[in-house]
């Protein structure tokens, strides 16, 4: 995959963890976005580079904590 389509896959990640995390969001939408997340860990052949994406010090803290978890759940 190219750097363009792991920067846009990157940014829906950045969306849905955003939209699982905020209070203001409905369940139907955290509960889509938490499906999104837990199949791209499961799918994804690019989890490595998103994750290392995530985990980049210019993310939030949640989004890093994300990319952290992409990562761990690679290695097992």
């Amino acid at each position: 995959m190219s750097a363009e389509q792991v920067s846009g896959l990157c940014e829906q990640l950045v969306k849905a963890v955003t939209v699982i995390m905020d209070p203001a969001s409905t369940q139907r939408y955290r509960l889509e976005a938490l499906k999104f997340c837990e199949e791209f860990k499961e799918k994804c052949p690019i989890c490595v580079p998103c994750g290392l994406k995530l985990a980049e010090k210019t993310q939030t803290a949640i989004v890093r904590h994300f990319g952290l978890q992409i990562l761990e759940h690679v290695v097992k």
